[in-house]
Formats: structure tokens, sequence, C-alpha cells
């Protein structure tokens, strides 16, 4: 695989990382904590990628009080390289941005819920 298609993988790393953890819209994490949970694979090219993610304005500097921060842009290129990460690990794809579908939890059968219930001392 040449550099540059592992460079793409990092940076689908990245992207996934920030948006599955909310790290968008003003929520920041340090940029120490980005290369942490990464495929030993992919390490090399972290830093390569976050530098490439801010040229791209898709990882946007945030300074705080106790140090530089990163945040990611809602952005189809980041929903991009996150699922070519996600593409090439065996994940599911997701459409980043749009709302997910919550399962509603089955209601307990009457018999479940007498079991729950307090004894009154």
């Amino acid at each position: 695989m040449p550099h540059l298609d592992e460079v793409r993988l990092a940076k689908g790393f990245i992207m996934h990382k920030m948006y599955r953890l909310g790290y968008t819209s003003g929520a920041h994490t340090s940029p120490d904590n980005l290369p942490r949970s990464c495929p030993e694979e992919l390490r090399p090219f972290v830093e390569e990628a976050i530098n490439q993610l801010m040229k791209e304005r898709l990882l946007m500097k945030k300074p705080t009080d106790y140090g530089p921060q990163v945040t990611a842009a809602i952005n189809r290129t980041g929903f991009d390289y996150a699922n070519l990460y996600r593409r090439k690990y065996g994940l599911q794809e997701e459409e980043y941005g749009k709302p997910t579908k919550q399962e509603k939890a089955e209601p307990l059968r009457p018999d479940e819920l007498r079991k729950l219930k307090f004894r009154k001392k």
C-alpha cells in the first residue's frame, strides 16, 4: 500500500474517532489523544494526517488555558475519510451527521415487574 493510502486511512481513523466521540461544534480534545487506540500499522502516519487535516480545515485548533486543543468540522469530506477507515477495517459504514434511529426496549412482562417491586419494611 503506498504511503498516501496509509495517510488517508490515518485521516479516516482520526475523523472517525472525532465524530464517534462527539468532538465537533466546539467540543474539543488534545491532539496528543488522537493517536490513542490507533491501529499499529497507521501510528507512524497519524502526525502527518493531523497536519494535513488541519490544512484541509477538517480539524481546527482551539486555544485554551490548558493548551492547544482540536475540534472536527462537520463536513462531507470528513465523513468520507471516516467511512474509508470503516470499510478498510470491516466496520459498518455510517451516515455521519444524520440522527440514528433509537431502538426502543420491549416493555417488561407483568411477572418481571412484580419482581422489581420493593418490599415495605
